[in-house]
């Protein structure tokens, strides 16, 4: 009898326990009953747990001195430490691709205030033989859908340049820096619409995009740091930003249509489009060299263009017109061979390439 009271208060008793506590088991009991690599990865696991919730400072201390043979500790930008390497040291992706571009010359000294772009998309940087051999192609149109694409682009760039003024009278850095502006405002449209949708629809599908995505949007960032760059020299007028905001409304409505509809026709267009601006580039250098721009002959390049293109120190603003013009000249080859593929094949650009 005595037995089997003693047995209930010793079952009363560690129900209370229980009801009082949560049960929350260690690792040391869990581990003791697994093999040792077993213990390894779990300890990992709940370290890795613990870690990612308390400050930079403490996780830095507790990797620093790593047990397993071979364990590799980082810090990143913000200065926490690198756990990835820590849980996997054999396994340490290969981020090249997301340097290239984002060097900063020894030689060069510009001051960063936040709005130099050293955030920026991977994209190619030009050597002095690359921006030079840039010359103007045109690829005939094929199919009716490359004709209409090509005869819509001839059509607009003539009322542009009809409307802006830009055949009649002389061509000064004033006219062509407008010009520049207001094209370049355009011109980042296509790729940052054709990124969202094929995201959207990569989304909705649950379907890979197969790499389309991020050369459209390093083709949109590329055409918008176009923009910054002009923007170092002038800031527009109240009209003039009037008129950009109609022509980005009624050109991201009519394009993001047009994709939806025939993805082929929207990079073709663009590739005619790029073709175009090879030819306003390169007309621009050769005013350059004429000496109708004598202030721009003269003028430095501006230290944001340096840092984007990774210019040298002494470079001018010629120089800034030939990366300008390469960048044209890629995405005229991007899009033209986009346009050549069918929406589900890879893509054939790496990032930065």
């Amino acid at each position: 009898m005595a037995t089997r009271r003693a047995l209930r208060l010793h079952v009363a008793g560690v129900g209370g326990v229980l009801s009082r506590r949560s049960f929350q088991p260690s690792a040391a009991p869990l581990n003791s009953f697994l093999p040792r690599q077993r213990q390894i990865s779990l300890v990992q696991r709940m370290y890795l747990s613990t870690a990612t919730q308390t400050s930079p400072k403490h996780v830095t201390e507790k990797v620093s001195t790593p047990t397993e043979k071979g364990a590799v500790t980082g810090k990143d930008a913000r200065g926490t430490a690198n756990l990835l390497n820590v849980l996997h040291p054999d396994h340490r992706p290969d981020l090249a691709h997301f340097r290239t571009g984002l060097g900063k010359p020894d030689d060069m000294d510009v001051k960063d205030d936040g709005t130099m772009g050293q955030h920026t998309l991977p994209h190619p940087i030009w050597t002095e033989e690359e921006v030079n051999k840039v010359v103007i192609t045109h690829t005939p149109p094929q199919t009716f859908t490359d004709k209409l694409a090509y005869g819509t682009v001839k059509f607009m760039r003539w009322n542009f340049d009809l409307f802006s003024g830009f055949k009649y009278g002389k061509r000064t850095e004033r006219k062509w820096l407008q010009r520049i502006i207001f094209l370049e405002t355009v011109a980042g449209v296509p790729g940052m619409v054709a990124a969202m949708t094929r995201h959207l629809h990569s989304l909705r599908r649950l379907k890979r995009d197969h790499g389309w995505i991020h050369t459209l949007l390093e083709e949109a960032e590329n055409e918008r740091m176009h923009l910054m760059t002009a923007l170092q020299l002038k800031q527009p007028s109240a009209v003039f930003r009037g008129c950009v905001i109609f022509a980005q409304g009624t050109f991201v409505t009519l394009f993001s249509a047009a994709y939806l509809l025939n993805p082929k026709f929207c990079h073709r267009f663009v590739g005619y489009l790029e073709e175009e601006a090879v030819k306003t580039y390169t007309k621009c250098l050769e005013d350059f060299d004429s000496g109708r721009l004598p202030l721009w002959s003269n003028m430095e390049a501006p230290p944001l263009a340096k840092r984007y293109w990774s210019l040298p120190h002494d470079a001018m603003m010629r120089d800034v017109i030939l990366a300008i013009r390469a960048d044209e000249a890629h995405h005229r080859l991007v899009n033209h061979t986009l346009s050549d593929l069918d929406k589900d094949d890879p893509n054939p650009f790496q990032p930065g390439k």
